[in-house]
């Protein structure tokens, strides 16, 4: 339990930064579609895709070497082992970042624009400056995630999120409303990130070029790099149906896929991206200190925690998709809600993944990760050129579901081999029963206003899914209480003692054990009852 105490904590930690993350995409997404056309919506999203791919390779996987040898050196009694740590991972990504942005506008340069149009080109070449920005940025916030300074962590986000739509937003009224404001601003916003983390944040005197070892490197490297090929997949099976989207019907539907795809996305990160950055580093702990077993444990609570609280989020979508799209982005997108469930379904499914990475993260299985997400971008791929053409954009939304499905399915059977979690059928049931009966509640409710639908559709879906829950799954009664109630927290504690008293009274009093005994159920007793509280399950 105290585990998963300082996975809630810091969990919080994380969503307190990633709610205002979520707030200010509330606050840019309905800026960015009103000051941008939808033609100039679809063709910004294509080119942070583009780069984004680019990006991966630039980063070379250090960042989870980060995460996998940070506690190594952390701990190590070899004197500038941390220095040289952060010294090698920070250049080494610099140096990488450098040759693959050098490499894509030579590329860039060798494409014929009957390939990639002019225009399109331009807006690529300012864009390959976020690729050398991408390979620094994830290295410097993971060595404050692998410290666990989640305050840190938040506040750097969150500011360099806002002052990067402040930037933007001034670009876009007083020098150019297109593409290339919203590049430009975000370049040197997260170029000044970059730069104050590493004078201000991390320890003192830990970046050196001197310190640059490259043993360290190539063996960091060994590590992360397959994990390029995984990362490179997963961004084509998230991304690559962008590209076959315009290629099949053009910048206008790119438009409209691209922003209930974002919409969606807001919603996926709201749930998935607390929990995965707590829960990383304490299973890695978990797995070092105390061993599978308890790994175990600790990972089965938390995906039963998170799924219940997914089936609540995809509820809440299912009710609010339209009112969604129009209050957020406006009336011209609207032809966008009907991919809202769909695309929160996949990528909910996705998130799942997370949990279930962990048995081959763990026994480094990088190779089967890759080859399982290899997999499913090709499937991706596949069903989009099938079912584009056939039925528009909500083919490209099923072709997501369907790969992000079969993506978690090879994830679980060979994650199960290494790590098996306990998985429960019975109370996944009643999470899904809680959704169906909240969402056919729900929809019969209408207001006056769209903003209003939203608001109130999406309280009432959260307040019937728990009503419901809570009628018809103990245990989430339990857990609730637990949460809300200081009384019963009181009283689990005070059974622990009182049982801990009983068995030490029993080994060195034998003769008197049975009054003991009875003197402390006796006690425990009269402590519910003068707290009004119900008996607690032994």
């Amino acid at each position: 339990m105290s585990d998963l105490r300082t996975l809630y904590r810091e969990a919080s930690h994380y969503l307190g930064g990633q709610l205002g993350v979520l707030a200010l995409g509330f606050v840019s997404f309905p800026i960015l579609t009103r000051l941008l056309s939808v033609r100039q919506y679809g063709m910004l999203a294509l080119t942070l895709q583009v780069t984004a791919m680019a990006a991966v390779v630039s980063k070379m996987g250090l960042q989870h070497s980060i995460q996998r040898f940070y506690q190594d050196h952390a701990a190590s009694t070899h004197e500038g082992a941390l220095r040289k740590f952060y010294s090698t991972l920070l250049f080494g990504a610099a140096l990488c970042g450098m040759a693959v942005a050098l490499l894509f506008l030579i590329g860039l340069g060798l494409v014929p624009n009957s390939f990639v149009s002019p225009v399109l080109k331009k807006v690529l070449v300012l864009g390959s400056a976020l690729i050398f920005i991408e390979s620094l940025g994830p290295i410097v916030m993971n060595f404050l995630r692998a410290q666990r300074r989640t305050k840190a962590f938040n506040a750097v986000t969150v500011l360099t999120r806002g002052t990067t739509i402040a930037v933007v937003c001034l670009l876009l009224f007083t020098w150019n409303r297109g593409v290339s404001a919203v590049l430009i601003g975000t370049v040197a916003v997260e170029l000044v990130s970059v730069l104050v983390i590493v004078v201000l944040l991390l320890p003192p005197g830990m970046i050196s070029a001197s310190a640059f070892d490259q043993t360290l490197f190539w063996g960091a490297v060994t590590f992360g790099f397959p994990l390029v090929g995984y990362e490179l997949a997963s961004v084509i099976l998230d991304s690559g149906d962008r590209i076959l989207v315009q290629h099949y019907l053009g910048f206008q539907a790119l438009g409209y896929y691209s922003a209930g795809y974002n919409i969606s996305n807001y919603v996926a990160m709201f749930v998935r991206t607390p929990v995965n950055l707590a829960m990383f580093p304490i299973y890695m702990k978990l797995w070092v200190s105390r061993g599978p077993e308890e790994t175990r444990a600790f990972l089965s609570t938390t995906l039963d925690n998170f799924l219940l609280l997914s089936v609540c989020v995809l509820a809440g979508v299912a009710v609010t998709s339209r009112y969604a799209v129009i209050v957020l982005g406006s009336r011209k997108l609207q032809e966008a809600y009907p991919l809202l469930p769909v695309l929160v379904l996949g990528l909910t499914l996705h998130s799942l993944q997370m949990f279930f990475n962990a048995g081959l993260v763990i026994h480094k299985k990088t190779f089967t990760m890759f080859k399982f997400v290899a997999a499913s971008a090709v499937l991706n791929i596949v069903l989009n050129v099938l079912l584009i053409p056939r039925i528009g954009l909500q083919g490209a939304a099923v072709a997501t579901l369907l790969s992000y499905a079969v993506f978690l399915g090879l994830t679980i059977r060979e994650s199960f081999a290494l790590l098996p979690l306990q998985f429960d059928i019975l109370a996944c049931s009643r999470y899904l029963g809680a959704g169906v009966i909240s969402v056919l509640l729900v929809s019969r409710v209408h207001c006056s206003s769209d903003f209003l639908n939203l608001v109130v559709r999406g309280a009432l879906s959260v307040l019937v899914y728990g009503a419901v829950l809570w009628g018809i799954d103990r245990r989430f009664r339990l857990t609730l209480a637990d949460i809300i109630s200081p009384a019963g927290r009181v009283l689990k504690k005070q059974d622990s003692e009182f049982t801990a008293a009983a068995t030490v009274e029993s080994c060195s009093k034998s003769r008197h054990s049975d009054e003991s005994a009875n003197v402390i159920v006796a006690r425990r007793r009269l402590a519910r009852a003068s707290s009004g509280q119900k008996e607690w399950p032994s």
